[in-house]
């Protein structure tokens, strides 16, 4: 289980290394491009996930190569959730597949869990990423 120094936990795999991308955490799996788990926060959470998502897939669509939506959908998931799925093709030409789920754990915070595979294997690692947001606990407030 990583135990963040900002206050919250995720169980990670074992043997994946951590980089930094602004404010936000990467965990990647060792060697070539496999999956990639990523956590974002932020003190000042948008009210409505789904429209937060709907507005940055607006503004970040070109940023991906071959970008193809799959679906801007709410979950049920702390207070308020929702998914942004996704595929595009990498800078290695891989497809990738890719979902973000924002959601609200107090007024005052809000996370992303940002999980990429191939898109090949995308089915194969669900499970892994059903354990990644049963395992995640916020900071306490």
């Amino acid at each position: 289980m990583y135990q963040d120094s900002t206050g919250f936990s995720v169980a990670v795999p074992n043997g994946w290394r951590t980089s930094y991308d602004g404010r936000m955490l990467f965990f990647r799996e060792q060697g070539g491009e496999g999956r990639v788990l990523g956590i974002d926060q932020t003190d000042e959470p948008k009210p409505d996930p789904v429209a937060d998502w709907r507005e940055q897939e607006r503004n970040r669509r070109g940023d991906y190569n071959n970008y193809q939506q799959v679906k801007i959908a709410a979950v049920d998931y702390f207070i308020k959730a929702a998914d942004w799925e996704w595929t595009y093709t990498s800078r290695n030409n891989n497809r990738l597949h890719v979902v973000n789920r924002g959601f609200i754990t107090a007024t005052d915070k809000a996370y992303a869990i940002y999980w990429s595979t191939l898109d090949s294997t995308w089915n194969d690692n669900l499970d892994e990423f059903a354990l990644i947001t049963q395992s995640f606990r916020p900071a306490r407030g």
